[in-house]
């Protein structure tokens, strides 16, 4: 079980963007998006953590499936060429 999942985590074309960076870059990126959507209702909520806390964590989910869904069409783009 574990061999197949590394076997599948090594031959993942995602792993080729942008020249092999992908994995560093999104492991920055997210974060980073994150904080900025929590600095954003924090400041839009008047510093209320309670409820700057509750709508960033909504947003943890949609930011996963944007970035996933930017990941694919970047492989079928390369995979056509």
């Amino acid at each position: 079980m574990v061999t197949k999942t590394l076997e599948r985590m090594m031959s993942n074309p995602a792993n080729d963007l942008f020249g092999g960076y992908y994995p560093l870059i999104r492991r920055f990126v997210i974060p980073i998006v994150l904080i900025v959507i929590f600095i954003l209702f924090f400041d839009l909520t008047g510093g209320n953590l309670v409820a700057t806390s509750i709508i960033s964590g909504f947003f943890v989910g949609p930011v996963f499936l944007i970035e996933n869904r930017i990941a694919n069409n970047l492989v079928k783009r390369k995979m056509s060429e």
